[in-house]
């Protein structure tokens, strides 16, 4: 073994103690004595925040709730294990051959019970030679530098020897993100003629989708699931897929496969109570959001969102005890991180919890904040109807004093759809002059794009922009910012006279639309407007 692998820092992350004294004495036997444990989920979370582990021994079947499988996943998408970081995943289960296989994040290798001291030696020289090899790309990913990352991961091609499918993975997913799709999507098919792996498979359906093809995503998506029926990571992004169309009961049905294989996945339990929600069963999302909040723990993947959605249930409910006990989780969770969400959180918690409407008055400032989202704006309403006073019979709806205005700037904002406003609208039920003032100032939102789309139609582009742009500007709402990027590149396109201070100022705030919409438009109808605007600037 490696002189500097015999100094590695591990962590054993296992729930039985005789377990954990075994790997400790086979450890030994390999040379390796700087070793720590970990017996539960939270422990295992909290020495990873508090000290830097070379190694990670993990059982996968870790007592009861989530299982070593679900904890890597969670730990690699927040970022809290490090790229550099070897997981091994200990079980007596031979089936867990099936999951690994098609795992879009998998541990680095596998060992199934019983081993020897020799086969751990062999499987952690092999990992540990795989991460120095791939160590100049981590380097470029933890500078968030992802053109020299990819830049160094051409360079490996021709060293890649027996990591030449690592290198490819890595880089297939760097070209992803940088938005290099045509790139990306040779690749993945470069790769799949000569073997199908699912998750190139998987990545090429995600270059489709950004690419406006939708129909061929789904049927690699579908193709995926049929072959791999436990492959997860393509129900979820088939999911999203459907939810992007508005397809929501199916993207429902999908998330549901998907937690009958990882019941206790906080983000996939967060993202299925969210939809349904949005789907109006309010007894299904609470059944989801409670089951989140139970295995999070003390995960960074639990968002205080999640936490006030349940407050909020539970204070509908008359349920103060625990409405309480949730509202100090949110506090707690919120005030670990000061961004911008987490302190509207924060402020909308604080008004439910000491009965003060005026706090709601600060969040004001936020409504048009690229991190003020729909589900903040819904739990914002909520919060309002439970702390303002009662509506006064045959009162007259006013934009300019709380809690009307408060209601003008979130459906101003939020409102693309009859169905988003339907959301908005029924989180103020319990106040029918607000809920009838949301949709009327969803109505006049809508009413103000399809006059802009009707210009545009006319090729009256001038007039398009004069009433998209400024709309779009003071409200932020995507389907205006959206409209008016389009009556922008159109009228650009269409005109040859435009000065050039006029056009570059034009390209720009399309540009900024664009860049906030990524993520809450449909991916390929994104990539389409970047890709014009990328030209006209070139032009």
């Amino acid at each position: 073994m490696a002189e500097e692998l015999s100094q590695a820092h591990v962590l054993i992350a296992d729930d039985a103690p005789t377990v954990r004294q075994s790997l400790r004495m086979t450890l030994a036997q390999c040379g390796i004595n700087r070793v720590d444990a970990a017996s539960s989920i939270g422990e295992t979370r909290r020495r990873l925040r508090n000290a830097q582990y070379d190694v990670v021994l993990c059982d996968y079947h870790f007592g009861e709730g989530m299982n070593g499988q679900e904890l890597l996943e969670e730990l690699r998408q927040s970022g809290e294990l490090p790229l550099y970081t070897i997981w091994i995943m200990i079980t007596a289960e031979a089936a867990y051959e099936k999951v690994v296989a098609v795992a879009e994040i998998g541990p680095d290798d596998y060992l199934i019970k019983p081993f020897t001291s020799a086969l751990l030696t062999q499987r952690l020289t092999l990992a540990w030679r795989r991460k120095r090899f791939l160590k100049p790309i981590y380097d470029k990913i933890n500078e968030d530098d992802i053109q020299g990352a990819i830049a160094e991961a051409r360079a490996l091609i021709p060293k890649a020897e027996g990591f030449r499918g690592d290198l490819m993975r890595l880089l297939s997913s760097l070209l992803l993100e940088a938005g290099q799709l045509e790139q990306a999507r040779m690749l993945f098919e470069e790769i799949l003629s000569q073997r199908m792996i699912p998750w190139a498979k998987l990545g090429m359906a995600k270059a489709l989708i950004r690419l406006g093809k939708k129909n061929q995503a789904e049927s690699t998506l579908q193709a995926a699931i049929v072959e791999h029926a436990q492959y997860v990571d393509a129900y979820e992004e088939l999911a999203s897929m459907y939810m992007a169309d508005g397809r929501l009961d199916q993207a429902m049905a999908v998330f549901e496969k998907c937690l009958a294989m990882t019941p206790n996945n906080v983000s996939r339990l967060q993202k299925a109570g969210n939809l349904a929600n949005m789907l109006g069963d309010s007894a299904k999302a609470k059944s989801l959001l409670e089951q989140a909040v139970k295995c999070g723990g003390n995960s960074s993947a639990l968002s205080a969102d999640t936490v006030l959605q349940l407050a909020l249930a539970a204070r509908r409910e008359n349920n103060s005890s625990d409405s309480e006990k949730y509202l100090r989780l949110v506090k707690d969770i919120a005030r670990k991180d000061g961004t911008i969400k987490n302190k509207v959180i924060d402020l909308i918690a604080s008004a439910i919890y000491e009965g003060k409407p005026q706090l709601l008055n600060e969040i004001e400032v936020y409504f048009s904040h690229a991190e003020m989202t729909q589900e903040m704006a819904t739990s914002f309403i909520m919060a309002a109807d439970l702390v303002c006073p009662a509506t006064v019979e045959g009162e007259e709806p006013s934009g300019e004093a709380a809690p009307y205005k408060w209601l003008k700037h979130i459906a101003q904002r939020f409102i693309t759809t009859r169905h988003v406003s339907g959301l908005l609208e029924s989180a103020a039920t319990m106040r029918p002059t607000w809920r009838d003032y949301i949709q009327q100032v969803g109505q006049e939102i809508s009413d103000l794009n399809n006059t802009g789309v009707q210009c545009m139609l006319k090729s009256e582009f001038i007039e398009a922009i004069d009433i998209l742009l400024p709309n779009a500007q003071s409200t932020c709402n995507n389907r205006l910012m959206l409209s008016a990027s389009h009556a922008i590149v159109k009228y650009i396109k269409a005109s040859d006279s435009i000065e050039s201070k006029e056009r570059n100022a034009l390209i720009t705030i399309a540009s900024g639309f664009i860049d906030r919409l990524n993520g809450m438009i449909d991916a390929g109808t994104h990539h389409s407007l970047s890709q014009d605007l990328q030209q006209l600037f070139k032009s």
